[in-house]
């Protein structure tokens, strides 16, 4: 049975009990095991899905009309979106039929409601991911009322299990545009296009909205990490089969013999080639002045992994910003940190001496200069594209899901998993 975290938000209570009855019925006949909460107003509602910010309700049963004379359900449909508090909503209504809502909230607005509801409905959340319900009419027996009910929700359910496979998406998808035909220097003529076709890769993470960014080196590799079974491991020399190393190219914008800082201080109008070398790191100095504080206090949050999702998208801004002096910041972050004790020699020969410690092929395939095991080669290249992929995916909006890849992709002796909570199923 799979997991299932269902709010019922409904002010009529006996109406509540029944659906909170039925809901468990529908789930449980398509293999899942609810877990219902309820709320009874548009404050206890709102509340709940600000609470559910860092665990989303996977499906909300909302009322339109609560009872409130000022609020509707459209407003708690606002609250789930702003905060991303919730995987699918089935918004259940009967003021197309039932005119209560016109005493509750006053003609004029119940006409409004009845007249706009599907509209201003879809204007709050995703349409892919919402299910507008009309509820049975007061009007039909109580037999026929329970009858009608118990198919609607049942067709939540299947539609459930069907927009569920979209929660978590990494795929690789094609992108064709047009790209403008180079002419040759001094030649005038017509202006031609062919059409070009480019990797790109469709993201959605959660209750985030669906994005899409180009390839880059990393993303196939963990796709191919995502792809796995939960009981394989992928070896790194694995993965660089399966996205072989590219060769550096030299780019043409550093036109300083490839010294992109010659080329940093080029762009600002400083002959940087001119410059005696004391008054090169003197410059270099002051142009990190402005910004190395902060960085080094925002890369000691990162080393003891207590970095905030608000100052991990402030570092990686930094970064940007510094550009090729960002390798000058990271030299003098590391001169001034602190520096660990070192173990004891009898520690390192002990721990050395235990079986298993040596792997060869496997992530420590050889012994340093201090008998301690180092990365394979292809190794190194795993966590370098790893750590590159997730620094772009914060860059991108994507904060929620690279902190989730530290959690859950790691490394298991000589090899990696990924082992995430039940309930991520990626589609890939």
């Amino acid at each position: 049975m799979k997991p299932l975290r269902l709010l019922i938000i409904e002010d009529d209570t006996k109406l509540l009990a029944r659906l909170e009855a039925l809901y468990r019925v529908a789930f449980i006949a398509h293999g899942y095991e609810p877990l219902i909460e309820t709320a009874g107003d548009v404050a206890e509602a709102r509340r709940l899905a600000k609470d559910a910010r860092e665990t989303p309700y996977d499906l909300v049963s909302l009322d339109v009309n609560l009872g409130d004379a000022l609020l509707t359900g459209l407003d708690v449909l606002d609250s789930f979106k702003r905060f991303r508090s919730a995987w699918m909503v089935a918004l259940l209504t009967g003021v197309e039929t039932d005119t209560t809502l016109d005493q509750t909230m006053g003609t004029a607005k119940g006409e409004d409601i009845r007249k706009q509801l599907r509209r201003h409905a879809y204007a709050r959340f995703p349409a892919e991911r919402l299910l507008v319900i009309e509820k049975p009419s007061p009007a039909v027996s109580s037999g026929e009322s329970e009858t009608l009910l118990a198919n609607r929700l049942g067709q939540i359910a299947l539609v459930y299990e069907e927009v569920g496979r979209l929660r978590y998406i990494f795929r690789p998808i094609d992108v064709t545009s047009l790209e403008r035909v180079p002419q040759p220097k001094g030649k005038k003529s017509k202006r031609t296009f062919i059409e070009t076709t480019a990797l790109h890769w469709q993201i959605r993470f959660n209750c985030g909205e669906i994005r899409t960014l180009p390839n880059m080196a990393g993303f196939r590799t963990l796709h191919y990490l995502l792809s796995r079974e939960r009981s394989v491991s992928v070896y790194p020399e694995e993965a660089l089969a399966n996205e072989p190393k590219t060769e550096k190219v030299s780019s043409a914008k550093f036109s300083q013999e490839g010294d992109p800082v010659a080329a940093y201080f080029k762009a600002q109008g400083i002959e940087w080639r001119e410059l005696a070398l004391p008054e090169q790191e003197k410059l270099i100095r002051a142009a990190l002045s402005l910004k190395f504080e902060r960085y080094r206090e925002l890369r000691s949050f990162e080393d003891e992994q207590d970095l905030s999702p608000a100052e991990e998208s402030e570092l990686s801004r930094i970064v940007r910003e510094l550009g090729p002096l960002g390798d000058a910041a990271e030299t003098a972050y590391q001169r001034l940190r602190p520096t660990e004790r070192e173990p004891s020699e009898q520690y390192r020969d002990a721990a050395v001496a235990q079986d298993d410690l040596h792997e060869a092929g496997g992530n420590y395939d050889r012994l340093g200069k201090d008998r301690r095991g180092q990365d394979s080669p292809a190794a190194v290249l795993f966590r370098a594209r790893m750590k590159r992929v997730k620094d772009c995916l914060r860059e991108n909006g994507f904060a929620d899901l690279a902190r989730h890849l530290e959690d859950y992709v790691m490394s298991t002796g000589a090899n990696w998993s990924y082992n995430p909570p039940e309930g991520v199923e990626w589609t890939t």
